[in-house]
């Protein structure tokens, strides 16, 4: 049996260091995927690994593959098999909630207690197809995206090595996915990194920690200036005769407090757009967007 990776990120890199010796003798190939929107997309650290391990790898994913089995672990582009392959498709969501890009980004700004990952067979329209297996953990916020990550990094460990033994034991079953319960996550892109100040304090905070390293992390407009921002702390909402979102009510603990749509918000790290904190001192007539 052979069995070619399609890695991405550091979901892959520890799924694959969690392999035992029996499972990584049947890894033909791993091919490594890049991702130059992020601050540091692992690919190295996979390299690395596969060195270490003795393990085939490419940067090329139009490389000719005759292995029997696919596994895209975190992998973002689209895996051409042939008629006499399966693909299966490691995606970080519980499906059938979040069907399709950034589910764990998704899931964390809308607040989920659970996240997880399900393997599944792929199919033309993504994350419809069966499901094999899924891992869940369980979360609590404040929680940024790289403890996230590191939680799920754990379901991507124990799933992998799952569905390896039982395609090497030829015990790989599935069971079609309940599509009336479908929801889908969109794609994002670099507009999806400003805060929308109408949402709740709460959620906005959700997004800042969502968002944050190895993302380019939350961000949002002064004039004709992009801040990112990567911490702020709740604090609890006043009457305001004339709410106005995105305007600073106050200072708390000398920093700006900003109303959103409700409750606010205090901005505990801002950074200008060359890396230099600003403190905002004898600043206080301000309005973001």
């Amino acid at each position: 049996m052979k069995i070619s990776l399609y890695a991405s990120g550091e979901k892959a890199l520890s799924s694959i260091d969690f392999l035992g010796k029996h499972q990584l003798a049947h890894i033909r190939l791993v091919v490594i995927g890049r991702d130059e929107k992020v601050q540091q997309d692992f690919s190295k650290n996979i390299v690395t690994l596969c060195q270490e391990r003795n393990l085939p790898y490419s940067f090329d994913d139009t490389v000719s593959d005759d292995s029997d089995i696919l596994i895209a672990i975190g992998w973002r582009k689209l895996i051409q098999k042939k008629p006499n392959q399966k693909l299966i498709v490691m995606h970080d969501s519980i499906l059938p909630r979040y069907r399709g890009f950034n589910p764990l980004v998704t899931a964390l700004i809308n607040g989920d207690k659970e996240i997880g990952v399900t393997a599944l067979f792929g199919e033309e329209s993504y994350d419809t197809g069966e499901i094999i297996a899924t891992e869940k953990i369980p979360i609590a916020y404040p929680i940024r995206i790289q403890e996230a990550i590191k939680k799920i990094s754990v379901c991507y460990q124990l799933l992998l090595k799952k569905v390896l033994i039982d395609v090497l034991e030829d015990n790989l079953t599935s069971i079609p996915q309940v599509s009336e319960a479908a929801t889908y996550s969109l794609w994002r892109d670099e507009q999806d990194y400003f805060l929308n100040w109408k949402e709740s304090s709460e959620k906005i905070l959700r997004t800042i920690h969502a968002v944050g390293f190895p993302y380019n992390g939350a961000k949002f407009h002064l004039k004709d200036e992009i801040y990112t921002i990567t911490d702020a702390t709740l604090i609890p909402d006043v009457t305001i005769a004339n709410r106005d979102v995105g305007k600073v009510i106050f200072k708390n603990e000398g920093k700006l407090v900003v109303v959103c749509g409700s409750g606010l918000l205090r901005l505990d790290a801002v950074f200008d757009k060359d890396g230099k904190e600003e403190k905002f001192n004898n600043k206080f007539r301000l309005r973001f967007s």
